[in-house]
């Protein structure tokens, strides 16, 4: 009796298992396509965000290569590629480490058949320094030339990552003939030299530093200022053609043309109007010069001397005569954390070793770190006797605090190369 209804039992079992066992197929021949469509959502959802009117998306790129791909010439910062099954154009998903924090910007946007932009969205933004909603809207309609979008000021390196990261998507597209590059202007040409023409205008990796101003309305189109009092960059239109023009903290002037050659004596007049701006309009910085200096070599006389042909960070030259013997004092003003100016000093040799250096301030708002090791007196000794031959940017470093190493680094850089052209050594 008891056997009869231990088998009635597994009996009973089994059917249960069985019920349970068709109903979790069930479930799941319904909820996995569900989960599927779920999935495929989340991914694909900020495709459909920047490509409203799409049908669908298939990957043609992806950087953990689940995707076999022909495409050439892709960067780090582009993690996926999918091109629009109706013909639309292509959604690409980015990210780059490229900005303040160092940490991850990732964005979505989606190029259409015109190579402009046709929509774009900010997925991860780590930095603490936000560039507002309106700055990834100025991209939209834009072709790969990017020419009506400017870097946020006091959020540069967030927004050039940023700028940067569309830039890499957009030039895959272009290296692989999937879409057509946008035609550069003249002034966006001549805009990109500036790092070139006049270092003292952008900050150590190249980024523009300047405050853009309204021209004159005759033949300047537009102002570029240095917060540094480096001088100042111009956009000239001379009957047709469209130049560059810089200037240093002297007056002194170099006009390039689109294709970068200096064209500075085929156009004396523009020199000599650019020039009456830069006199009129730079900043002075003489007395805190003389006082700094005065520090670094006491009991010197101290004479004022034109930076003639230096366009870097140097914004002011003097001669130093003590004992009879005469030393250079340059003053360089890059631009360090946050961008802030920095102002350096420096007492040179007559045989160009480094006599003494000093700084207005090495750590910009030191309550912000604490990884940093720095003793500012053993630190600035350490330049003492370095000349350009010795010099190797290693005696610069300060531990945790690369954006002031980076500063003091291409200050030191600069004097060496303005005292070579105030010596009248080698040419810039």
């Amino acid at each position: 009796m008891a056997n009869k209804q231990t088998g009635k039992a597994i009996v009973v079992l089994v059917a249960l298992f069985a019920v349970f066992a068709v109903a979790m197929f069930g479930l799941n021949f319904v909820t996995g396509p569900m989960i599927e469509a779920n999935n495929a959502s989340q991914a694909y959802g900020p495709l459909f965000a920047v490509m409203p009117e799409a049908d669908d998306f298939e990957p043609v790129y992806m950087a953990d290569g689940s995707v076999a791909s022909t495409l050439v010439e892709v960067p780090e910062t582009v993690k996926a590629i999918y091109k629009e099954t109706s013909g639309l154009g292509y959604a690409l998903k980015m990210s780059t480490t490229k900005g303040y924090t160092g940490e991850a910007i990732e964005l979505t946007f989606g190029v259409n058949t015109e190579g402009k932009i046709a929509g774009i969205q900010l997925d991860a933004y780590p930095e603490s320094k936000d560039f507002g909603a309106d700055y990834p809207a100025s991209f939209v309609g834009q072709d790969s030339t990017l020419a009506d979008v400017q870097i946020v000021s006091g959020c540069t390196y967030s927004s050039v990552a940023f700028r940067d990261a569309v830039l890499d998507g957009m030039n895959v597209l272009i290296a692989n003939d999937l879409m057509a590059a946008g035609v550069k202007s003249d002034e966006q040409l001549l805009l990109e030299l500036v790092p070139m023409a006049h270092s003292g205008l952008v900050n150590d990796k190249g980024i523009a530093q300047y405050e853009e101003l309204e021209g004159d309305g005759a033949s300047i189109q537009k102002i570029l200022k240095a917060p540094n009092n480096s001088g100042f960059g111009y956009i000239v239109k001379e009957g047709d053609v469209t130049l560059l023009a810089v200037t240093n903290a002297a007056g002194s002037v170099k006009i390039l043309n689109v294709e970068g050659t200096d064209v500075t004596a085929d156009y004396a007049g523009v020199a000599d109007t650019v020039k009456a701006h830069t006199l009129a309009n730079i900043g002075a910085n003489v007395d805190k010069d003389l006082q700094r200096l005065g520090l670094l070599l006491e009991g010197a006389e101290i004479t004022a001397i034109p930076v003639e042909g230096v366009f870097n960070s140097v914004t002011s030259a003097y001669t130093m005569v003590k004992d009879g013997a005469t030393y250079y004092g340059l003053v360089s003003r890059s631009y360090g954390y946050a961008n802030e100016v920095m102002g350096v000093y420096y007492v040179i040799d007559e045989n160009g070793a480094i006599v003494a250096m000093n700084a207005d301030e090495l750590i910009f708002h030191a309550e912000y770190f604490n990884a940093y090791t720095l003793d500012p007196a053993a630190y600035k000794a350490g330049f003492q006797g370095l000349t350009a031959d010795s010099w190797t940017g290693e005696q610069a470093v300060i531990s945790g605090a690369t954006m002031t190493s980076d500063a003091v680094k291409t200050s030191t850089n600069d004097i060496f190369a303005a005292y070579e052209i105030l010596k009248g050594g080698a040419a810039e």
